[in-house]
């Protein structure tokens, strides 16, 4: 139980319980001050109405009576009905009726009385006193205070019962809303146990469900990290067994007899070697690219030159192979920030592939240009069978390859892309590819113009 009162449900609860309490007094005092203010001010207009009403009143009785004959009980009878003192007098103040004789007109007057002449045809034939009475009403009227009471007491009432009801509609919506909140912690639970399979369900377009978005697009990340890694472990140990278990072959055939020590075999265990050398290589330059911890040496160079002694580094492969290389590079190209030895390493990794891939009497090209003063693009061309379109997305995948029956002696390890990529993505650059089975492919990479050179 104590578990419930530090979620996020309660503290919704307890925030529109605050809210609802404070809208509560602040309408209450507000509603009582203006209430207040107006009941005061319906009392002032119900006196002015009376005394207005006295006033007409006496005017009226002298004009009926032509004069105040008979006066004393007729203000007794209006004090007793209106519940005020009234005391008459004549225009040189002399008291003609009174309705209160026991008190002195001096206490009266001075306990906020109020004076007002009496006409008749124009003339002041006398002026009324009205002031308040100590004797009760014959009627007594309600006070119109009972009236602000009873409001604040309903508003009281009122305010209670929507304050209950809409602490249990929160609560309830709450709970609904917070579902997927449950739901997505119980399986950010279970995803943090390594059952990375988990996912929520994330319908709507509020922010929770792009919460749910984002942690299915989280976990689908981390399953095909892991799948990528278990891949990895696996490729690698492949790659890695086949190099040692010749070694380890000819070896036992020499210690057997089986072989002689000459040079044939020193020379196959030797290129064993290399290749078992070369692919740890690759591995911890992948690893490094990969991790950020490549070191780059950035230098203002050419990259028509890194370009043509690349290609003719390979020229011998492609003669051997029968495949035609060539060259077009634009005069006066601009020089490019780079590291040079690896922009020669991208370029010879995208060179093997393309030479690899394209038949006896086919043509690989490597060109360059410059896009809109901004990049310098190398295209590197081929007349090869090309890519299927679903395997374009993985090309650059580690240790994958297009013809699965290809081995490391006759189509390498896989890992020459995947290096490509990370080097030219660690200078900044960008790289793709475009093919059409049967048509050849384009491996394209772009690298930002040195500011010098613009």
């Amino acid at each position: 139980m104590s578990r419930w009162f530090f979620s996020l449900q309660f503290r919704l609860i307890a925030a529109f319980a605050l809210v609802l309490a404070l809208a509560l007094v602040s309408v209450s005092m507000y509603v009582g001050f203006t209430a207040k203010q107006a009941t005061e001010q319906f009392e002032r207009d119900v006196e002015d109405a009376r005394d207005a009403r006295m006033e007409q009143l006496l005017t009226q009785y002298y004009a009926n009576r032509r004069g105040w004959a008979g006066l004393q009980s007729a203000v007794e009878q209006a004090s007793s009905l209106y519940g005020l003192r009234i005391v008459v007098r004549d225009p040189d103040g002399r008291i003609l009726a009174d309705s209160h004789q026991a008190t002195s007109t001096h206490e009266m007057m001075a306990r906020g009385s109020r004076l007002f002449p009496v006409l008749s045809r124009g003339q002041e034939v006398g002026s009324v006193v009205l002031g308040p009475s100590a004797a009760p009403l014959a009627v007594p009227e309600p006070s119109v205070s009972i009236l602000a009471s009873a409001l604040n007491r309903s508003l009281l009432w009122t305010g209670l019962a929507a304050g209950a009801g809409g602490i249990l509609l929160v609560s309830l919506l709450s709970r609904q809303v917070l579902a997927p909140v449950r739901g997505l912690s119980s399986a950010a639970l279970r995803l943090g146990q390594g059952d990375l399979s988990q996912r929520v369900a994330a319908g709507g377009r509020d922010e929770i469900a792009h919460l749910g978005h984002t942690f299915n697009s989280m976990a689908e990340d981390l399953e095909k990290a892991e799948q990528q890694r278990r891949s990895l472990m696996a490729d690698v140990a492949h790659e890695l067994r086949t190099p040692l278990s010749n070694i380890q072959g000819y070896l036992e055939a020499v210690r057997d007899g089986l072989l002689q020590p000459d040079n044939d075999t020193i020379d196959t265990i030797y290129q064993q070697v290399l290749h078992l050398a070369h692919l740890v290589e690759d591995l911890r330059l992948l690893a490094l690219a990969e991790a950020g911890a490549l070191r780059l040496d950035p230098q203002l160079d050419s990259l028509e030159e890194a370009l043509r002694r690349t290609t003719e580094a390979v020229r011998p492969r492609a003669d051997a192979s029968g495949v035609s290389l060539s060259m077009e590079i634009p005069q006066d190209f601009p020089l490019v920030e780079m590291d040079r030895t690896r922009i020669a390493q991208v370029v010879g990794n995208l060179l093997d592939n393309a030479i690899m891939h394209t038949p006896r009497n086919g043509r690989v090209t490597v060109l360059a240009e410059v896009v809109d003063d901004r990049a310098a693009r190398v295209t590197v061309a081929d007349t090869g069978s090309g890519i299927p379109p679903e395997a374009l997305a993985q090309v650059f995948e580690r240790f994958y390859r297009v013809d699965h029956s290809r081995t490391r002696a006759t189509g390498g390890a896989g890992l020459g892309l995947t290096i490509a990529k990370q080097l030219i993505e660690a200078h900044g650059g960008t790289i793709h590819v475009e093919s059409e089975q049967g048509n050849g492919s384009r491996f394209i990479f772009e690298l930002p113009l040195a500011a010098t050179a613009e």
